[in-house]
């Protein structure tokens, strides 16, 4: 019963989920129920250094991790000290330095690694900062801010999200493209949808088919695939009909059409899956992986999971099976542990498949920042 009970809670997302609360702050908060298992941190040692005293909590990042009391959220530093006491409605994971979050009359700001308010909250709606900027929304208008709160990009967008590799996506006019931190249009706003550049080319979608444009905004791969993704490695998986194969960055295809699923799986190789059987390939089709496996996880710290009958267990890079399929559910790695299930719960293995921390907790959470999160049973 406890591993099913283990199994239940790992299933479940991470991501918070707030209800409609009151205007006013009242004493306590009726949004969430108090937790009967609590909430802690424990070191790659297995050792708990933040005591288990949280409703909820998130991964650490940038130093600090997001914590709840009841129906409040604040902020800890990694000696478990409250930097920004539980009194949010919601608060997200530090980006650029800046935590965001939501007061009980529904208006978004930041708060610093100091516990201060940066930036007033004031905004309708608003995105975590990433590369400087932040997207905000007043007005049913989007733009963005910089770290000190001014306007950078006036409010013009009815969509926004947040840069990488110093462009965002916006919506304008009912249809969307790519724009710099100056704010003028690399891609101009005439797609359905429009993704990030990966290898040099950003996809489009246009009429229910993708295509591909480079960053003059060019069209160099026409729109005519029904499904595609982005370009890793100088290649990318699209499907003109009923199977994926891999282009090139002309447009020529690597490896022809005929897996049922196609991705890229990380560390220059491709997963794919063909009449219920999954293996890995390389750019050219040659195999790494025979089609043999149930399922495959892409690559993660040089290692990926696979399923073979009932149980997952870890390949590596060469192919060669790490550990046999003796887990109930496994994760990938983060910091050079993975959780894996087994009849007692859930522990941590290390890259070599030995149990380092043993099924101790509820429940527990990857890595990050070198703690990870446990539930305690009391």
């Amino acid at each position: 019963m406890l591993f099913i009970v283990l199994l239940f809670g790992a299933c479940q997302s991470d991501s918070p989920q707030q209800e409609d609360g009151p205007v006013t702050l009242p004493p306590e908060q009726e949004d969430y129920s108090e937790a009967n298992y609590k909430w802690g941190y424990i070191n790659k040692g297995g050792r708990l250094v933040i005591k288990a005293q949280y409703d909820d909590c998130r991964n650490f990042t940038e130093g600090f991790a997001v914590v709840r009391k009841k129906g409040q959220w604040g902020y800890i530093d990694k000696r478990g000290k409250e930097i920004v006491t539980p009194l949010y409605k919601a608060a997200w994971s530090f980006s650029d330095k800046l935590g965001r979050v939501l007061t009980y009359d529904n208006k978004m700001g930041y708060v610093n690694t100091a516990g201060e308010v940066a930036i007033e909250p004031q905004f309708e709606d608003a995105k975590d900062f990433s590369e400087g900027l932040a997207a905000i929304k007043k007005e049913e208008r989007l733009g963005y801010i910089n770290t000190k709160g001014e306007i950078a990009i006036p409010l013009q967008f009815e969509d926004a999200f947040g840069f990488k590799n110093g462009l965002a996506r916006v919506k304008k006019d009912g249809q969307y493209g790519l724009i710099n931190k100056k704010g003028k249009f690399v891609v101009e706003p005439k797609y359905d949808t429009v993704y990030g550049f990966s290898d040099g080319l950003s996809r489009v979608k246009k009429d229910n088919k993708y295509g591909y444009v480079d960053k003059a905004g060019k069209l160099v791969i026409p729109i005519q695939y029904q499904s595609a993704k982005d370009f890793n490695e100088e290649h990318a998986v699209v499907k003109e009909k009923t199977a994926f194969g891999l282009i090139d960055k002309k447009g020529n295809f690597s490896i022809p059409e005929k897996y049922d699923a196609l991705w890229y799986a990380n560390d220059g190789f491709w997963g794919a899956t063909i009449l219920g059987k999954s293996g890995f390939l390389r750019n050219d089709g040659k195999h790494l992986v025979p089609f043999k496996y149930n399922l495959l996880y892409s690559f993660s710290e040089g290692l990926a999971g696979y399923q073979n009958g009932d149980f997952w267990g870890y390949i590596d890079t060469s192919g060669t099976e790490v550990t046999p399929p003796h887990f109930g559910l496994i994760w990938d790695f983060k910091e050079g542990f993975a959780r894996v299930g087994y009849r007692e719960g859930i522990g941590f293995i290390n890259k070599v498949g030995d149990l380092i921390l043993p099924a101790e907790y509820l429940d527990v959470k990857d890595f990050s920042d070198g703690l990870a999160r446990v539930q305690v049973m009391r």
